[in-house]
């Protein structure tokens, strides 16, 4: 594993959470979703305002990015391609919902 050297010290210890991680290291899963989880919901109510909403966005994104963490290279920052997921998933619900009735 190669580490970016533009990356700082946390982004340097997620990528060896996220090498854990494709490794299907659960707790490595369990300490990256304990470090963003706060700070994509605070992110995802900001953009809904609905806290039920942005608790299902959060899970959601966790669960998309979990899904699809071998396709994540450290290009950018962990958090940046996780944070893009959460962002993604908010403006995928926010352009299909129904819009609220007067």
């Amino acid at each position: 594993m190669e580490i970016n050297n533009g990356l700082s010290e946390k982004a340097k210890g997620d990528l060896i959470l996220v090498e854990q991680a494709k490794e299907g290291n659960e707790k490595a899963f369990a300490s990256l979703m304990n470090r963003y989880r706060d700070s994509i919901y605070y992110m995802l109510l900001k953009m809904v305002n609905n806290a039920s909403d942005a608790e299902d966005l959060t899970i959601e994104a966790f669960g998309k990015a979990f899904r699809s963490i071998e396709s994540y290279t450290p290009r950018f920052a962990f958090s940046t391609w996780l944070f893009m997921i959460a962002t993604n998933n908010c403006i995928c619900l926010l352009y299909t919902s129904p819009s609220p009735r007067d």
